[in-house]
């Protein structure tokens, strides 16, 4: 779900945990996914903008 409306500290809080989730999992994030995240934590983009990122690029992938 979007949180277009959470403060900077609190995206941030959500891209630390995020960042821990993958490492717990032994993956690293894509450089675009970081970009990503980066614009989350500036506001620019929601959680909802940066899962139908990821979606497109690799179901793409998969179906091509």
């Amino acid at each position: 779900m979007a949180k277009p409306y959470s403060n900077q500290t609190t995206r941030e809080k959500d891209v630390a945990n995020t960042l821990a989730s993958l490492r717990i999992e032994n993956l690293s994030p894509s450089d675009s996914l970081k970009l990503g995240l980066q614009d989350y934590i500036e506001g620019k983009k929601t959680t909802e903008d940066l899962l139908t990122e990821v979606k497109a690029k690799y179901v793409a992938l998969r179906r091509g």
